[in-house]
């Protein structure tokens, strides 16, 4: 009997001490200016909690998240430092289907945001591109609840099956916040490059390897070859269903959409994508945003190659030219 009443002591003991490591952790993990690249859902609802009425919240792919470059770069974060109060929830790995999934849960949290901006990459409407018929991890634990049978048939679950191990894991983050975020509180402590890849990068450069290494990896017309399919997009075309789907959404919810025509590297894709083909579907695309009552920024020729780090990628130049053509272009 002792021993059951120590052990019930130490067990609410150990309740209490997480609870309260959890209170304080709470209260001063810090607000990221964009999503980390591997954002766990704890922190994406924490976001989400974060927006408010006077928010220009910003979805999409890696091109508005600011692939390449440090997130003070980014055009979004750019704006966020001129006066417009962002909300930064793009990713890497976006696409049409995850720009919906993320906006039907930033509207069932009950936020209102003064607008959202999203934006539209002719690349995700192929078959082939990973993000095609798949969500983030982290947007498909809390969003898959709220899609339709029909929107859960598109897509391919990335969550394997369910195990013990996986339930108990979810479960602990659930009810423990700093477990749960355990990959954003790695984030917060060493940034986008830990000290093993800051070394490693540091002996790359000693060494000659890291110019080497971008030399192999510059971009080249052959390396996007496929990137974008020219094929007619139809309505059984998994990316315009959810695309339409975003569209049907923010109206019957009246909220103020502006969606971005991603800018593309036309110098560098020339011979694949600047033909009749690649127009007409982009002309599509266009035509559906606009009778749904979105404003559109056709961005799609708006920049130079030297502002491109690859084919749809901006430079810290293209970043900040961005940035003043949204601060332009977006009035909520």
């Amino acid at each position: 009997m002792r021993f059951l009443r120590t052990f019930a002591l130490a067990a609410l003991a150990a309740t209490a001490t997480l609870a309260l490591v959890d209170m304080v952790f709470e209260r001063t993990f810090p607000h990221f200016a964009r999503l980390a690249d591997n954002f766990s859902a704890p922190y994406l609802a924490r976001a989400i909690a974060h927006v408010d009425r006077t928010s220009v919240v910003f979805l999409g792919d890696s091109a508005l998240w600011g692939y390449g470059l440090p997130a003070g770069d980014a055009a979004v974060t750019l704006l966020h430092e001129r006066g417009m109060p962002t909300e930064n929830l793009s990713y890497e790995g976006g696409s049409p289907a995850n720009t919906y999934a993320m906006l039907r849960l930033l509207l069932a949290s009950g936020t209102r945001p003064k607008a959202v901006v999203f934006n539209v990459n002719l690349k995700e409407f192929n078959a082939a591109d990973s993000a095609y018929q798949t969500l983030y991890p982290g947007v498909e634990r809390l969003a898959w609840p709220l899609l339709s049978a029909r929107q859960r048939s598109l897509l391919t679950p990335t969550a394997s099956a369910p195990t013990i191990d996986s339930a108990i894991d979810a479960e602990v983050g659930t009810v423990w916040k700093m477990y749960g975020m355990r990959a954003d509180l790695r984030y917060a402590l060493f940034g986008d490059v830990d000290a093993a890849h800051a070394f490693e990068a540091w002996i790359e450069r000693r060494s000659g390897a890291a110019a080497n290494i971008a030399a192999a990896h510059r971009p080249t017309p052959d390396r996007f070859e496929g990137t974008y399919d020219l094929s007619p997009i139809d309505a059984s075309n998994v990316s315009m269903t959810f695309l339409g789907d975003t569209i049907a959404l923010v109206r019957a919810e009246h909220v103020r959409a502006f969606a971005i025509l991603t800018p593309t590297n036309h110098t560098l894709l020339h011979e694949y994508i600047d033909t009749p083909e690649y127009d007409r579907n982009l002309a599509s695309v266009h035509r559906a945003l606009a009778a749904g009552g979105v404003s559109v920024l056709d961005y799609d020729r708006r920049f130079g190659a030297p502002e491109f780090i690859d084919n749809d990628h901006l430079t810290a130049p293209g970043n900040r030219r961005l940035a003043a053509l949204l601060a332009q272009d977006v009035r909520p």
